[in-house]
């Protein structure tokens, strides 16, 4: 049975929890402690239909201010994901917004229901309590936080400082009560979520299809309001009534930069903001120069040398002769200090066996850039090293851990077998392809009972792997059997994986970003557990989402691919080049980070395992809704914040060469990458910048197409 309780916390890393009953009045006090004394509560709860209403009453009686850390609801709703298949029916906290004088948010779980929680009362701010992990043996008495979340929280107060947007509320003065009214809602039908927050709160609601663009671009914007008013930027723009209750405005983008969307409606307020995209040439240009300015490091994790895969793929395709040498010769150090070219084993943590398969992948990176069969030679011997891994069932196994889903040691093995064929090595890509179709048949055998490196739950990268790897497959079959497999497996795990993504938050900075809470510590040095997303690590969706769209042609996986890459991009500060490491979503947190680099050792010098944040130099800070800076740029040790990188290796594959074209139900055909102008028959495609080179076609009517002077016929073959 749920238990929903009342916390209050009084001091720092001490709370005062109180289970909750209908009609039961408290009074407070915390042993040893009067602080609490004096506040009284009642908590009332009532079910009707698919509602349960929660009513909290908190009265100060005392001749003082109460003024807590963060006082308010624990929900009790089990979002504990430790076990399959039971973590289907567990509810993620997927998404959880505090506007200016109401609250709203959802839970979702895997199987695809979903609970709705809105108070149309100003709740201060939200908060979730992570569990912790494992303790290591070599640094006593330091904890690493783990990868489950125990409990969503309403804040009703909360110290701050916050979000701008969040309601100021921090203390009771003396004699003053508050109520709150929160609902939970059972919603059988995802699309009507927006709806049913306006329903039951009266406030306007931003609905977005897309939150990205390019300047030249419009944006379809729908409100759920009564007579709601926006501005972007400062500027109105107008709204037309669609039905009663839903407004339709149309926002023409000019120039990059993220857009601030304000909506009001009476005394009620909501916010978002746009990505209108730089372009994607420029972004990889800055993410290489980010690869040489925030330092790849010899460590054991990959996640430290990760920046390769962008330097080599902007080599390729982008080519700047100094910076690009400066790189190579950074990644043969790195590959001297953690491997033995002879034999292409690393020389410590044999264990991180994704530390040889992601250097795979960058060989393949930098023959296809620069040609050198020394490349292909070394990464040979390195495959063969991690083919040893390789079970009679398929999977890549360490010791007693399926390892096949940490990052994507089978995608890295098509990747190099991609290079191998361009030199003419067929025989040794047939070897790769044959290993990495066994793991792939291997997930498919798995259906969705995968494991992962850590502590095992429904973990997003676990599902993201997988799946992008079947898609991956998928495209590659010639077997039409095998790839509706391949194609069916891969939708069945992101169908599901919809409750760790951020997909309907009205705010471009996040929209595609999966929900992961437990990198900050090995990232960039920092406790506790926080929600970073986007990540580096958000990408492995976005390619799943890539590869959804070329086998089935529904807009909506191209829709997602082209946001998430719009909001890993705005990772990038465009006028200063400065790269984020993530976008941290919880709204507070009290956390440590350690803030002087380690003089020991330099960045050129080898480092290894997990460095504890509290064994180091730190500060104090306040983290909420905003971007952290990475710290490879002064930190010597080991850091993974470099795997911010795979965002702009997804970039480079799915987004930075192709441009799409798409004919809808209602003939309109739609454009990404690319303008269109039709001319009876005729199509006139011209690409938006010019490394594109490829365009893919969905169209169902048979038009000539001018792809940028080139004129051929596309024949309306449906993508299945």
């Amino acid at each position: 049975m749920r238990k929903i309780s009342l916390f209050i916390l009084y001091t720092l890393g001490t709370a005062l929890t109180v289970s909750g009953t209908e009609h039961r009045f408290y009074s407070i006090e915390a042993e040893g402690d009067t602080i609490a004394e004096g506040i009284e509560s009642t908590i009332l709860t009532e079910k009707s239909g698919n509602v349960e209403t929660i009513t909290l009453c908190l009265h100060n009686r005392r001749h003082t201010p109460f003024q807590p850390v963060k006082a308010g609801l624990k929900l009790g709703v089990d979002t504990y994901m430790d076990t399959y298949p039971e973590w289907y029916s567990k509810f993620f906290p997927t998404l959880a917004v505090c506007e200016p004088d109401h609250f709203y948010g959802y839970m979702q779980s895997p199987e695809g229901k979903m609970k709705a929680v809105v108070s149309a009362d100003p709740i201060a701010s939200w908060s979730l309590d992570y569990n912790m992990g494992y303790q290591d043996e070599s640094q006593k008495n330091h904890w690493f936080y783990g990868h489950r979340i125990e409990c969503l929280n309403l804040d009703m107060l909360c110290r701050g400082p916050l979000p701008y947007h969040n309601p100021c509320l921090w203390k009771l003065e003396p004699g003053e009560q508050r109520t709150w009214t929160v609902k939970i809602i059972d919603i059988d039908n995802a699309d009507s979520y927006e709806e049913t927050v306006y329903r039951h709160t009266g406030a306007p609601v931003i609905m977005m299809k897309s939150t990205s663009c390019v300047p030249g671009d419009t944006i379809e914007i729908m409100v759920w309001g009564s007579a709601p008013k926006m501005t972007i930027e400062g500027r109105k723009l107008g709204l037309s009534n669609v039905d009663t209750s839903l407004w339709r405005g149309i926002y023409h983008a000019t120039e990059p930069g993220i857009k601030n969307l304000l909506v009001t409606d009476g005394c009620r307020q909501a916010h978002g903001c746009l990505a209108v995209r730089h372009p994607w040439r420029t972004t990889m240009q800055l993410a290489r120069n980010a690869a040489d300015r925030y330092k790849q490091k010899p460590t054991s994790h990959v996640e430290s040398w990760y920046g390769f895969h962008t330097a080599f793929d902007a080599a390729r395709i982008i080519p700047e002769p100094g910076i690009d040498s400066v790189l190579n010769k950074r990644f043969d150090l790195i590959l001297d200090k953690v491997f033995d070219k002879n034999s292409g084993k690393p020389y410590k943590f044999h264990w991180r066996i994704q530390n040889v398969s992601s250097t795979i992948g960058m060989l393949a990176d930098r023959y296809l850039a620069f040609g050198n069969p020394a490349d292909l030679d070394l990464g040979e011997r390195m495959a063969a090293y991690l083919i040893t891994y390789q079970q009679t069932d398929g999977a890549y196994q360490n010791g007693h851990t399926d390892y096949t889903s940490v990052i994507y040691p089978a995608k890295s093995l098509l990747e190099f077998a991609d290079a191998e064929r361009v030199a003419g090595r067929k025989k040794q890509a047939n070897r790769l392809e044959a290993s990495a179709k066994r793991a792939i048949e291997h997930l498919v055998a798995a259906n969705g009972d995968l494991e992962t490196e850590g502590q095992i739950t429904y973990e997003d990268g676990m599902i993201s792997c997988s799946a992008l790897q079947l898609g991956e497959m998928a495209l590659r079959s010639k077997n039409a059997k095998d790839r509706q497999r391949y194609t069916e497996a891969m939708l069945k795990l992101l169908d599901g994986h919809d409750c760790l993504t951020q997909l309907r938050i009205p705010d471009g900075r996040r929209r595609g970003g999966t929900l992961r809470f437990w990198e900050a510590q090995y990232d960039v040095f920092m406790l506790p557990n926080m929600i970073s997303s986007p990540h580096g690590w958000s990408a492995w969706r976005a390619y799943a989402t890539y590869y959804a769209y070329l086998l089935t042609g529904e807009e909506r996986w191209l829709r997602e691919t082209f946001d998430a890459a719009s909001a890993f991009a705005a990772l990038i500060d465009y006028q200063s080049g400065n790269l984020n490491w993530a976008f941290v979503v919880d709204p507070y947190v009290k956390a440590i980070q350690v803030c002087e680099p380690d003089t020991s050792y330099t960045a050129d010098d080898d480092t290894y395992g997990n460095p504890h944040p509290e064994l180091y130099p730190n500060r104090n800070i306040i983290v909420g809704e905003q971007y952290v800076p990475m710290i490879a740029d002064w930190q010597t040790i080991v850091s993974s914040d470099n795997d911010v990188h795979e965002c702009f290796k997804f970039i480079a594959e799915a987004v930075l060469c192709n441009a799409f074209i798409i004919e809808r139900s209602d003939g309109s055909i739609a454009s990404y990458n690319c303008t269109l102008k039709r001319d009876e028959n005729i199509l006139k495609i011209k690409a938006n910048e010019p490394q594109i080179a490829t365009l893919y076609s969905n169209l169902s009517t048979p038009y000539k197409i001018d792809f940028d002077g080139e004129i051929k016929t596309i024949r309306p073959v449906p993508i299945k």
